[in-house]
């Protein structure tokens, strides 16, 4: 067997001398008590870092999005009325006052559209062949002369001598609306658009913004045979599919974007299980919310990938905003989480109103919205107190959420139109202040 060699040994002057145990374990304890005063100061500022975050508003995550998005690139969005007659007044005043920092920018929806729904009930309902008309109002009605009065109790609108509404005839097994008349003035307002935008007085940036009645709010408030629901809900999402396609054929999908707006659906969802006119089925909030909630998704579901779909969920001005208790953004955000969550397609954004003077507890709902990658809107914007009023807004809201834009509660087809430009001025100024830090 081999012998192991021996290891040389290290010169003894080399060697690290070692203090003995007992002098090394009196060091030790020696530098740990000095050591232990900052431990309890380190102990006792995160003792008062985690009390102070437990009492701050905490902020959602919500709409965490690359600001290059181009499917999303401004901070103004705009709900679609104007105050004008015609379609090149109202794209001229958006894209002077607000250039490339408006997401998209609507025709205004002049002439009948300016209804809002009440075009689809002059335009379709009235006139066609497989309808027959059960209650009229008086024409001061039919052409918004006259307004409904009432209050939040009393529900604006719900008077019999507001209703108009029709029923399908006996023996109509299969219904179709045909053209709803969106897709030609949608065709006839992009010539507009384009025209504008290569005269410079668009910017290159900004779509053109269509915004679409969704199923319910475009019959139910007009159809008061229940039972007949279910044909006229499809017809309707058939024949307005039919329009996002006509309109596809000439508008180039990269240029457009679609809205769809939910107002009878939003103020129906406010009042729980209350009816809001007398011909609704009695249901409740959780019984409205899914039926709604599904056919918003097969409505939705039937616009493209490629167009960017906004939502704006509206608490009505037909009598004054809002036409129903709004105590917090709880149902907003419920809608914009099931929503998101349920059609089968990119959300690009949701818009939510917000009352002039939030509190707290009004926007704390914010925490829990959960919507990934989608934009959020809020109508921040009131005129009636200016861009101070806005500021304070905007920095709670910041108290909330990481990111949003911002925008008015609802159109502006009620606006006086000698009053458009400077509302216009308080969005761009509005904007303007996001970047402002909280001071919270």
């Amino acid at each position: 067997m081999a012998k192991r060699k021996k290891r040389a040994a290290a010169p003894r002057s080399s060697r690290k001398k070692r203090a003995p145990l007992k002098r090394r374990t009196a060091a030790k304890q020696r530098t740990t008590a000095k050591r232990r005063p900052a431990t309890k100061r380190r102990t006792g500022a995160k003792r008062q870092s985690a009390a102070k975050r437990r009492t701050a508003p905490r902020r959602s995550s919500a709409s965490k999005r690359s600001q290059s998005d181009p499917r999303v690139r401004g901070d103004i969005m705009l709900v679609g009325s104007l105050p004008f007659e015609t379609v090149e007044e109202g794209l001229r005043a958006v894209g002077s006052k607000l250039g490339g920092d408006v997401i998209a920018i609507p025709d205004g929806e002049i002439g009948p559209r300016k209804m809002w729904c009440m075009f689809l009930a002059t335009d379709t309902y009235s006139k066609h062949q497989d309808l027959v008309e059960s209650r009229r109002p008086s024409p001061a009605v039919i052409s918004n002369e006259e307004k409904p009065t009432g209050d939040k109790k009393t529900r604006p609108g719900a008077a019999p001598e507001y209703h108009w509404t029709f029923r399908v005839k006996d023996g109509v097994k299969r219904l179709d609306f045909g053209e709803l008349g969106y897709a030609a003035a949608a065709r006839e307002s992009y010539a507009t658009f384009c025209r504008l935008r290569d005269e410079g007085i668009i910017a290159k940036g900004p779509r053109f913004q269509v915004s679409l009645v969704a199923t319910d709010s475009g019959t139910n408030v007009y159809f008061d045979d229940v039972t007949t629901w279910p044909l006229v809900h499809a017809a309707y999402a058939k024949a307005m599919k039919a329009e996002i396609s006509k309109m596809l054929a000439v508008i180039p999908a990269d240029d457009l974007a679609i809205q769809l707006d939910l107002a009878w659906e939003v103020v129906d969802l406010s009042i729980g299980d209350e009816q809001y006119f007398p011909w609704w089925p009695q249901s409740t909030l959780d019984e409205k919310f899914e039926r709604y909630m599904t056919d918003l998704v097969d409505l939705a579901s039937g616009i493209p990938e490629a167009v960017p779909l906004g939502l704006h969920w509206c608490y009505g001005t037909w009598g004054g905003w809002p036409m129903t208790e709004m105590p917090n953004l709880e149902l907003c955000v419920r809608l914009s989480n099931t929503a998101v969550a349920r059609i089968p397609r990119r959300v690009d954004y949701v818009h939510m109103p917000v009352v002039p003077q939030p509190d707290n507890a009004f926007l704390a709902p914010l925490r829990e919205l959960h919507i990934g990658g989608t934009r959020v809107f809020l109508g921040l914007i009131h005129p009636q107190d200016g861009l101070e009023g806005a500021k304070r807004r905007i920095a709670l809201a910041k108290e909330y959420l990481n990111d949003f834009g911002i925008a008015a509660v609802c159109g502006f087809g009620r606006e006086n139109p000698r009053e458009l430009g400077n509302i216009l001025e308080l969005h761009k100024a509005g904007a303007g202040s996001l970047a402002t830090k909280s001071s919270r």
